[in-house]
């Protein structure tokens, strides 16, 4: 019985960092940005962010998913319109082809 039990906690421990089966086949980004490091994948206007760095208790409103904002601007260089999820996997919805509310004002509209 021990053997069976070490083997699915091995397995489940490998699974960490795989994506959903939404993002399934998509090469990840890997960076980093102010020290913690993050794989990218995208389909279509979704971005699943992983974070791979350890860091001791980390929240997502304690700067965390403003750098995981960060990397996905810088990588797809498209504005983040919303982030969900916890501090290891979140779901950022990309805000590209559509001008901002600034932009159209500026613009007269």
């Amino acid at each position: 019985m021990r053997p069976i039990l070490k083997i699915c906690l091995v397995m489940l421990l490998a699974a960490c960092n795989s994506p959903s089966m939404h993002f399934e086949g998509i090469s990840p980004h890997k960076i980093m940005v102010l020290g913690t490091e993050f794989e990218l994948r995208r389909n279509d206007e979704l971005v699943q962010v992983i974070r791979t760095s350890r860091e001791y208790a980390p929240r997502l409103s304690q700067q965390l998913g403003r750098r995981a904002e960060i990397a996905v601007e810088q990588n797809y260089g498209c504005p983040v319109d919303r982030i969900r999820g916890d501090a290891s996997m979140m779901l950022a919805y990309l805000k590209c082809g559509e001008p901002d509310d600034l932009a159209r004002i500026g613009n007269g509209a």
